[in-house]
């Protein structure tokens, strides 16, 4: 069984246990996050790469050529 993680944008005043989890024992921890932490949705080009991600990346190689 694999773990899951939620992030509550607006927290809800009760939070469901998905059903794979439900009768089993588990962990559950509330940890409120800082504005900063809570990371913004990035905006993806129909392949699902982060517009602008190539403009920002081709040529940034600064170490030795590379070779073939």
């Amino acid at each position: 069984m694999q773990p899951i993680r939620l992030i509550y944008q607006n927290a809800p005043s009760m939070i469901n246990i998905p059903k794979q989890f439900q009768g089993h024992a588990i962990e559950v921890i509330i940890w409120p996050l800082d504005k900063s932490e809570v990371k913004q949705s990035v905006e993806t080009d129909a392949n699902g790469w982060p517009i602008g991600f190539f403009d920002e990346t081709v040529g940034a190689w600064a170490g030795e050529p590379l070779e073939r």
